[in-house]
């Protein structure tokens, strides 16, 4: 690849050298148009774009440049997301360029693996850092008999027929340690997977902290933030703006509105309550205003809160009637279900009070019901 000296000399390199070799190539071909996009991919290489202009490869990630349908394409996959952006000197060129690239790395079928994308939310040194990966989830018919009657009735009215509205939304769920929030939550990625996509916080900590660039970032971007590509052309779109050069960023390759995302904060009922510190109430409030202040409005941004405190014991801000659009108390299941639920599978009958989903899945394995149950996280497996 053929690079002009005017650019060598003015381009200052930084992140990553293929950002630099594209913008080189654009400037020097006189390309006119820019368009780019992300998406989420199983894909952990670009050998299917065959041989690069450019390539450069790390540990989990891989990009570059390619010459495609008369167009230059600079891509990077990693963290179980693909980016793209297509550089050329016309409309037809870079659709065409884009059709290459999404046949070549089609978004995942959840239906074929019953498996759903998630991305993860950690923040580093270096800021708020996503990362994607799949996980397994089961339909609600298969785990609604889990649940007692007055809390699989709610469940069953936010898995099946939710319509969310425009701003913010919060969703809560509440109730004791192992009443199976964590399963109704992989049940809700399933039910949900054909228009909303999930983000969720590893560290919530973190996240209502002293990071205000943590919530804004997670909460503010359209979907998968493009600074992944390590600033690139992003980070300097009104260069070319400025050298006539039209920058747009495609909507999943036509004009349908960009999908709902679900930000999850799993066990998070400490740091709602009235006497968290300072810090965190000035994080709540950024956070509750995203919910449903002015901050919200126009995004289709949902954000679902499990804590095992009661509702009683959570800040009032949070807990108040008409800040949730849907607060479902998930409740111990009675006698006479847990006896039902052990009979259904397969277990000894016997008569008792309340029962957990905790309890009786131990005791269905031989473990003592009454010790504290391991912990199952949202992203790992039981």
């Amino acid at each position: 690849m053929q690079l002009g000296d005017r650019f060598r000399i003015l381009h200052e390199t930084h992140n990553e050298i293929s950002d630099g070799v594209f913008e080189a190539a654009i400037y020097d071909r006189g390309l006119t148009r820019v368009q780019r996009d992300s998406w989420q991919t199983t894909a952990s290489d670009l050998a299917a774009l065959g041989p690069p202009l450019f390539l450069e490869t790390s540990e989990g990630h891989s990009g570059g440049v390619w010459e495609l349908a008369g167009a230059l394409v600079r891509v990077t996959v990693g963290t179980g997301w693909i980016h793209v952006q297509v550089a050329a000197a016309d409309g037809e060129a870079t659709a065409e360029a884009f059709s290459t690239v999404r046949a070549s790395f089609p978004l995942p079928d959840p239906s074929s693996s019953h498996d759903v994308p998630v991305t993860f939310w950690t923040y580093t040194p270096h800021g708020p850092m996503p990362s994607g990966r799949s996980i397994a989830v089961p339909e609600w018919d298969e785990i609604a008999g889990n649940y007692a009657a007055s809390t699989r009735h709610q469940l069953e009215s936010v898995m099946r027929g939710f319509q969310p509205a425009h701003g913010g939304q919060l969703v809560l769920w509440h109730g004791a340690a192992g009443t199976g929030k964590t399963f109704a939550l992989r049940a809700l990625a399933w039910e949900w997977r054909n228009w909303c996509q999930l983000h969720y916080i590893v560290d919530p900590d973190s996240f209502f902290g002293q990071h205000a660039d943590y919530l804004m970032s997670v909460l503010m971007q359209p979907g998968m933030p493009m600074l992944a590509l390590g600033g690139g052309l992003v980070g300097r779109a009104h260069q070319f703006v400025s050298a006539g050069i039209e920058v747009s960023v495609d909507n999943d390759g036509d004009d349908a509105e960009p999908p709902w995302r679900l930000l999850i904060l799993e066990d998070t009922g400490e740091l709602l309550t009235p006497d968290a510190k300072s810090v965190i109430g000035q994080g709540l409030s950024r956070f509750l205003n995203v919910v449903d202040g002015l901050i919200g409005q126009g995004l289709r941004v949902l954000v679902l809160v499990t804590t095992n405190e009661t509702i009683r014991s959570l800040h009032p801000a949070v807990a108040r009637p008409g800040r949730a659009a849907a607060n479902i108390e998930f409740a111990a299941l009675s006698p006479d279900e847990a006896a039902e639920w052990l009979s259904a599978h397969g277990g000894e009958v016997r008569v008792g009070g309340s029962r957990t989903l905790a309890s009786l899945y131990a005791e269905l394995e031989g473990r003592d019901p009454s010790e504290p149950a391991a912990t199952v996280g949202f992203g790992e497996t039981r």
